[in-house]
């Protein structure tokens, strides 16, 4: 596993242990009805985006798409174990967005694997905007 793909799962890691330890520490009412407070306000939604986005970055300069392809499919699965927790499933599954400007670096073969692994994991159902454009991009690509 290359050093690009072990950052992008060292900071999944880094926010999923704060956000396991802000929702222990979670007061009655944080967050309740629009109010400030709870794991969903801290910082660590920042940080993570910010971090995700250069490690996403950092992965597609190596330039092999199967490296590219591992990362991302590590992105796109993380969100499926934390369904149970709705703040971080929302979080990790709005994230896909980032990968977006990456996936032109794929090879179309590579493209139409984690494209057939995505529309079974994502049903269409359960699809954000963030899912919806992955697919599209991700089939585009596997066309080209």
């Amino acid at each position: 596993m290359s050093h690009a793909v072990e950052r992008i799962q060292a900071t999944y890691q880094v926010y999923l242990e704060r956000m396991e330890e802000l929702e222990q520490n979670r007061k009655p009412g944080d967050g309740l009805f629009g109010l400030p407070g709870g794991p969903a306000s801290d910082p660590c939604q920042d940080v993570f985006v910010r971090e995700l986005t250069q490690a996403l970055a950092a992965l597609a300069e190596t330039g092999a798409s199967e490296e590219l392809r591992q990362g991302l499919e590590y992105v796109y699965e993380a969100p499926l174990a934390r369904r149970e927790d709705k703040t971080v499933y929302w979080m990790l599954a709005a994230a896909h967005s980032l990968t977006v400007p990456h996936l032109d670096k794929l090879t179309p073969e590579d493209a139409e694997a984690l494209y057939q692994t995505y529309r079974e994991a994502y049903p269409r159902r359960e699809r954000l905007p963030a899912q919806k454009h992955v697919l599209a991009r991700l089939k585009e690509r596997a066309r080209s």
